[in-house]
């Protein structure tokens, strides 16, 4: 298959991209190779290369930035999705977009799977909840995939706190949000045999034990016999700008059905994470 990937410089992409079987042919873009929110430059690019499936990691991340410039929001997280579905469309390719918990609000006090309905909290969730809904209406062969907690990327929370630890300093982790910890590489390595296997719609991937940062952080300290110290945190104590799920864990009544290996417990995403965070360069 030709593959075209955008946001391929950030961490979920340098992983999907480090494990594609060579027989793929992969055109990577990452932001300065393409704008997303640029509509003249994608319809120009995307038919151009002429892809079988667009792979969408593209998205303005920061949540609290999010809050305060919604203007460039919406701009990446919604409008970048319906410039890539709208150029999809044009040359019949399938899209991919990567989408995430925070389109829910956290209020049902257990994971949320693929039925429940979203309703978020933030400019972040708002912004990436309407990018699925461009891409699903536009796109009818498309895949939509969200995750959250997602760790392992390098510029992530989990790798800085972790490297802090193991530098004997001390990290601090929310005890009371709970979402989905997954480790980049085992969800990198499942979107491509999703696509495989054709069933367009909606899927939830992520880690299949729901924990808060605390949890997580405490669980690294002892896998990795870690010297520096776990302190808990509440949020109210951060006083963030942008609004989050107290429990925006998630869970999946399809993946299953799709014949995909199930995702690794908590323990071993966390040793695959030691491994590469504590190995030398």
């Amino acid at each position: 298959m030709k593959l075209l990937v955008t946001g391929s410089g950030g961490g979920l992409g340098r992983a999907f991209l480090a494990q594609v079987p060579a027989h793929h042919q992969v055109h990577e873009c990452t932001h300065s190779d393409l704008d997303i929110g640029d509509h003249g430059a994608v319809r120009a690019t995307v038919p151009l290369l002429a892809p079988d499936v667009v792979i969408n990691f593209a998205a303005f991340t920061a949540v609290d930035a999010n809050e305060s410039d919604p203007e460039r929001a919406f701009r990446d997280n919604a409008v970048g999705p319906q410039n890539l579905a709208l150029a999809a469309r044009d040359c019949g390719a399938t899209v991919v977009h990567v989408s995430t918990d925070y389109v829910f609000d956290g209020t049902k006090g257990a994971p949320y799977d693929e039925t429940d309905t979203p309703a978020p909290l933030s400019v972040y969730g708002r912004s990436k909840l309407a990018g699925e809904r461009f891409v699903r209406d536009l796109v009818p062969s498309s895949f939509i995939v969200r995750v959250g907690h997602v760790y392992g990327g390098g510029a992530d929370y989990l790798t800085e706190a972790t490297k802090r630890m193991a530098a004997g300093g001390s990290a601090g982790g929310l005890t009371d949000r709970i979402g989905s910890p997954t480790y980049v590489g085992h969800l990198a390595e499942r979107l491509l045999p999703l696509v495989l296997t054709g069933r367009f719609g909606t899927y939830h991937l992520a880690g299949p034990q729901p924990a808060s940062w605390f949890d997580v952080l405490t669980r690294v300290r002892e896998l990795g016999g870690l010297t520096g110290e776990v302190q808990p945190q509440l949020a109210r104590e951060l006083a963030l700008p942008a609004p989050r799920p107290a429990n925006c864990a998630l869970t999946s009544v399809f993946v299953d059905g799709l014949g995909s290996a199930p995702m690794p417990s908590l323990d071993v995403g966390l040793e695959a994470f030691l491994q590469q965070v504590l190995s030398p360069s």
